[in-house]
């Protein structure tokens, strides 16, 4: 009875290790996904509305949740605050601030870093230009992370599994 219980309990929790561990996929699946929905609303508040940046981050922080909503509330702090003096610095800072923690890989962070450094140094008609090539851009990062969801997260799960086994055949 009680070596049973063992057993069980070796498998639940290396299991439960499997789907953890493929769970970071999924995760940055979806901060990308939310990225793009709040970078179309700070172009739609930049572009279309012509709100200075800072209020329009403002905004957008408001209306975004999790690491966003963070990363958009410190990107508008810097610039109203006057803690750095260029909104590449202020994004920069953002960045490493609030993103550190976060399922994206450092390509994904480096794609907007990339973007931080050309917004808002242009008039609207060439920011909407920025905003198209980096949606292309974070397309393309969408569907790697997609592709490697797809390759990883079963193996994760399957290998959790297989690893509870393995240290029940050697235990037995």
């Amino acid at each position: 009875m009680l070596k049973g219980i063992g057993s069980l309990m070796i498998i639940i929790s290396t299991s439960l290790l499997g789907i953890l561990i493929s769970s970071k996929y999924n995760i940055r699946l979806k901060e990308i996904r939310k990225l793009r929905f709040s970078l179309q609303m700070l172009e739609t508040e930049i572009v279309y509305s012509s709100t200075p940046i800072p209020y329009a981050c403002y905004n957008v922080g408001l209306k975004s949740d999790n690491i966003w909503k963070k990363f958009f509330m410190t990107v508008s702090e810097n610039l109203t605050e006057r803690k750095f003096y260029s909104m590449e610095e202020a994004w920069e800072q953002a960045i490493v601030s609030n993103l550190k923690d976060s399922s994206l890989k450092d390509i994904d962070k480096e794609l907007l870093r990339s973007f931080g450094k050309i917004l808002g140094k242009s008039d609207i008609e060439d920011q909407k230009k920025h905003f198209k090539l980096f949606y292309t851009q974070l397309e393309q990062h969408e569907k790697m992370a997609e592709e490697e969801k797809k390759n990883n997260e079963k193996m994760y799960k399957t290998m959790g599994f297989l690893l509870g086994a393995a240290i029940l055949i050697i235990l037995v």
